[in-house]
């Protein structure tokens, strides 16, 4: 009897703490950054979020609500974003940024 409450224990505990996540992620459907920041300047091969200077590569994607492969020369400074970082020869490359609508910023201020 004590392994089916663990189970049913360990089974409700995920359910609700899925369901506390799906209450956050965005409506826009990504849930794949871990960081969130506004942009400052960008140039062809680097970006600054909030003034942490980062590298852009030929394959770094930047998508929108209306578009998930709208192109990096569509993102602007003041933009709020988030994005997903690796790290190649110790150095930060942007792997995709994600523009977060003005709507959903509350989500992610911090």
């Amino acid at each position: 009897m004590n392994k089916l409450k663990l189970t049913i224990s360990i089974f409700l505990t995920a359910w609700l703490f899925s369901s506390s996540l799906l209450a956050q992620s965005p409506s826009w459907g990504t849930n794949n950054f871990v960081n969130v920041g506004y942009i400052g300047n960008i140039t062809y091969d680097s970006i600054m979020i909030n003034d942490n200077r980062y590298h852009l590569s030929a394959a770094t994607k930047f998508s929108t609500v209306e578009n998930s492969d709208a192109g990096i020369n569509h993102a602007k400074k003041g933009q709020m974003v988030g994005y997903k970082l690796m790290v190649i020869n110790k150095r930060f490359i942007v792997d995709h940024l994600w523009l977060i609508p003005e709507n959903e910023h509350s989500l992610y201020r911090r």
